[in-house]
């Protein structure tokens, strides 16, 4: 009888890191054209505007995927809805705060922060959706792997 090489048993934060990684370098690129065609197209009062759209998108989809990755290590399963809820709480506050700062900068020009933000936030959603589809990371304990069973039996 042969036995299967068993694979590295991912830790509870490696669908957030596959998703941070995956979604980082298109969300990044996709604002960088955006970025360069609304340059182009509404002139360079546009840079400043679309710069600080696309640090910000990235800034917040990657800080929480990053703090949930972190996270969710030494959090039991019972107490991840609410560390991801405080995770994504906190971004909302701090994307409020910025935006109440940066609400009458003369040198923002928001259809183009909102542009590029857009722009950015679709793309790491998709690609994030797309690295985790392909990360093929088990979502079930293996048969052989019940802790009971190892022991002795059940209780």
């Amino acid at each position: 009888m042969t036995d299967h090489p068993r694979s590295p048993v991912p830790g509870p934060g490696a669908p957030f890191a596959v998703m941070l990684r995956g979604a980082l370098l298109p969300a990044s690129l996709a604002g960088v054209v955006t970025l360069v065609v609304l340059v182009l197209v509404r002139g360079g009062g546009a840079l400043a505007g679309g710069a600080l759209g696309l640090v910000v998108s990235l800034v917040f989809y990657a800080s929480g995927m990053f703090l949930l990755s972190r996270l969710v290590r030494s959090t039991s399963p019972h107490a991840f809805f609410a560390v991801a809820m405080t995770v994504y709480l906190a971004q909302v506050i701090l994307l409020l705060l910025f935006i109440y700062i940066f609400r009458g900068a003369p040198w923002v020009d928001g259809p183009a922060l909102g542009i590029t933000a857009l722009v950015v936030t679709l793309a790491w959603q998709a690609f994030a959706y797309r690295a985790l589809r392909t990360a093929r990371l088990p979502v079930y304990d293996e048969p052989g792997d019940d802790p009971d069973a190892t022991r002795g039996g059940a209780r």
